[in-house]
Protein backbone atom coordinates (compact mmCIF):
# COMPACT_ATOMS: atom_id res chain seq x y z
CA UNK A 1 0.00 0.00 0.00
CA UNK A 2 1.36 3.72 -0.63
CA UNK A 3 1.41 6.22 1.90
CA UNK A 4 -2.84 6.76 0.81
CA UNK A 5 -3.53 3.03 1.52
CA UNK A 6 -3.85 2.27 -1.86
CA UNK A 7 -2.54 -1.08 -3.09
CA UNK A 8 0.15 -1.61 -5.76
CA UNK A 9 -1.85 -2.87 -7.80
CA UNK A 10 -4.32 0.16 -7.86
CA UNK A 11 -1.58 2.24 -8.07
CA UNK A 12 -0.06 0.35 -11.04
CA UNK A 13 -3.58 0.76 -12.91
CA UNK A 14 -3.61 4.37 -13.30
CA UNK A 15 -0.57 4.49 -15.93
CA UNK A 16 -1.54 1.45 -17.27
CA UNK A 17 1.47 -1.02 -15.96
CA UNK A 18 1.44 -4.04 -14.30
CA UNK A 19 2.07 -4.74 -10.58
CA UNK A 20 4.86 -6.82 -10.49
CA UNK A 21 6.70 -4.11 -12.40
CA UNK A 22 6.15 -1.59 -10.40
CA UNK A 23 6.96 -3.73 -7.72
CA UNK A 24 10.39 -4.29 -9.08
CA UNK A 25 11.35 -0.65 -10.15
CA UNK A 26 10.47 -0.18 -6.08
CA UNK A 27 12.46 -2.92 -4.99
CA UNK A 28 15.67 -1.82 -7.43
CA UNK A 29 15.21 2.11 -6.26
CA UNK A 30 15.33 0.82 -2.46
CA UNK A 31 18.42 -1.58 -3.42
CA UNK A 32 16.77 -4.69 -3.38
CA UNK A 33 16.57 -6.28 -6.57
CA UNK A 34 16.67 -9.98 -4.93
CA UNK A 35 19.58 -10.90 -5.63
CA UNK A 36 22.61 -11.56 -3.35
CA UNK A 37 26.06 -9.78 -3.10
CA UNK A 38 29.32 -12.10 -3.13
CA UNK A 39 29.33 -11.59 0.44
CA UNK A 40 25.24 -12.42 1.15
CA UNK A 41 25.69 -15.58 -0.78
CA UNK A 42 29.46 -16.58 1.46
CA UNK A 43 27.59 -15.52 3.92
CA UNK A 44 24.18 -17.73 3.37
CA UNK A 45 27.25 -20.95 2.17
CA UNK A 46 28.84 -20.41 5.75
CA UNK A 47 25.27 -20.35 7.81
CA UNK A 48 24.17 -23.38 6.09
CA UNK A 49 27.42 -25.14 6.30
CA UNK A 50 27.15 -24.29 10.45
CA UNK A 51 23.42 -25.25 10.42
CA UNK A 52 23.99 -28.61 9.09
CA UNK A 53 27.28 -28.88 11.57
CA UNK A 54 24.87 -28.40 14.36
CA UNK A 55 22.38 -30.55 13.03
CA UNK A 56 24.76 -33.19 13.00
CA UNK A 57 26.02 -32.37 16.76
CA UNK A 58 22.21 -32.74 17.68
CA UNK A 59 22.00 -36.45 16.30
CA UNK A 60 25.18 -37.54 18.09
CA UNK A 61 23.59 -36.36 21.31
CA UNK A 62 20.71 -37.40 21.15
CA UNK A 63 22.06 -41.36 20.26
CA UNK A 64 24.51 -40.65 22.56
CA UNK A 65 21.73 -40.03 25.46
CA UNK A 66 19.38 -42.90 24.39
CA UNK A 67 22.66 -45.14 24.69
CA UNK A 68 23.71 -43.81 28.02
CA UNK A 69 19.56 -43.93 29.45
CA UNK A 70 19.72 -47.82 28.26
CA UNK A 71 23.00 -48.53 29.97
CA UNK A 72 21.72 -47.16 33.08
CA UNK A 73 19.01 -49.04 33.38
CA UNK A 74 21.00 -52.40 33.37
Amino acid sequence: MDSSGRTVTAVAREPGISSESLRGWYRRSEGESGELTSAEREELKRLRKEVREQQQTIEILKKATAFFVKESGR
